[in-house]
């Protein structure tokens, strides 16, 4: 291993040697952000950066559980970042401490790195009841070292890799409190189409976690006012013949499984509040992602956008992303100076 001073040596050749008076506000410091920043500082503009959050990373720190992507692995990586000069703001919520509209004219541009931090729900029948949970939820605060309600029985609602991150990391923690795992995990998809990585799909698997595919939640069944389990019914098809989302279900082959507590692990959305309402109306979208034309800018001059919310949630689309949305920012703040 290269000793992290070497690494920030190494980091700092070719840096631009003058400052260019420029300043870029980056929201988020997920991977799209902090590999924005440290581009454009090695061009000589001034990047600063707002994070939400507590501590740097995204989804990486808060949403991967720590057995997947070790926490000293980010911090390695981020203090070889700052040690250029990048600022970090964090507990700073942009639409609450300080508002994107503001943050466009405070500075010549603005990039949007937000990952999808908005847990969606399955809308059954006690979806909104006390002990369901969104799976985001629960890991970032797990990854955050808050205390967390462990439950003796749990099911998940989902077959992509947060669906597993989830259902391995509460096994975790039901081995530490009570000597074994309860967990069971559903999804509307046959195994062979599970959007989770096949070897999270095994390893979920080889630590106890029951796995029934084509199950469609029904129910979030309550007892006394709290969780009792999930009724399911199984799955026919997903889609309708146009490809159109329209579940279709066998109504007498009907399973209940027990819980204390449901997780839903369906998918995630970006929190777009922070835009405000007449940014997020005079902004474009398709189908929950921001549009971005192919140098990465949004429909206003000011604002660029990247990572998760443009694409969906990949680390390597995100650093892919980070690497774009700096070059471009660059050649429009190169063209403005040229034209000053």
């Amino acid at each position: 291993n290269v000793p992290l001073e070497r690494v920030k040596q190494i980091a700092a050749e070719g840096r631009a040697t003058e400052s260019s008076g420029r300043r870029v506000a980056i929201i988020g410091a997920g991977p799209a952000g902090l590999t924005a920043a440290f581009d454009l500082i090695r061009r000589g503009h001034e990047g600063t950066v707002y994070e939400a959050q507590s501590g740097p990373g995204g989804m990486t720190r808060y949403g991967i559980p720590y057995y997947r992507l070790p926490a000293d692995m980010l911090e390695h990586d981020i203090d070889v970042i700052t040690s250029l000069g990048v600022t970090i703001e964090y507990n700073t919520r942009i639409g609450h401490d300080i508002t994107l509209e503001q943050l466009g004219q405070d500075f010549d541009a603005v990039a949007l790195a937000v990952g999808l931090w908005v847990g969606r729900s399955t809308r059954v029948k006690g979806a909104d009841g006390k002990q369901v949970y969104r799976a985001v939820d629960l890991l970032r605060d797990v990854a955050a070292g808050k205390q967390i309600k462990v439950p003796k029985q749990a099911v998940v609602v989902g077959g992509g890799n947060v669906a597993m991150d989830i259902a391995r990391t509460l096994g975790r923690l039901q081995r530490q409190k009570y000597g074994e795992l309860d967990i069971t995990l559903t999804a509307l998809e046959d195994l062979e189409h599970f959007l989770a990585d096949k070897e999270e799909i095994e390893e979920a698997g080889e630590e106890g976690i029951r796995i029934h595919d084509a199950r469609g939640p029904q129910e979030v069944v309550q007892k006394r006012g709290t969780v009792a389990g999930l009724r399911t019914w199984k799955v026919m098809s997903i889609f309708d013949e146009k490809g159109r989302f329209a579940p279709k279900y066998d109504e007498t082959d009907e399973q209940i499984y027990p819980a204390d507590m449901v997780i839903e692990a369906i998918g995630q959305s970006a929190d777009v509040s922070l835009l405000g309402d007449k940014l997020t109306e005079e902004l474009e979208w398709t189908r929950g992602r921001l549009t971005v034309d192919d140098q990465f800018r949004t429909s206003l001059r000011w604002l660029w956008a990247a990572g998760d919310m443009v694409h969906g949630p990949d680390v390597v689309t995100a650093v892919a992303d980070g690497h774009k949305v700096a070059e471009s920012i660059h050649a429009y703040l190169s063209i403005r100076e040229q034209t000053a």
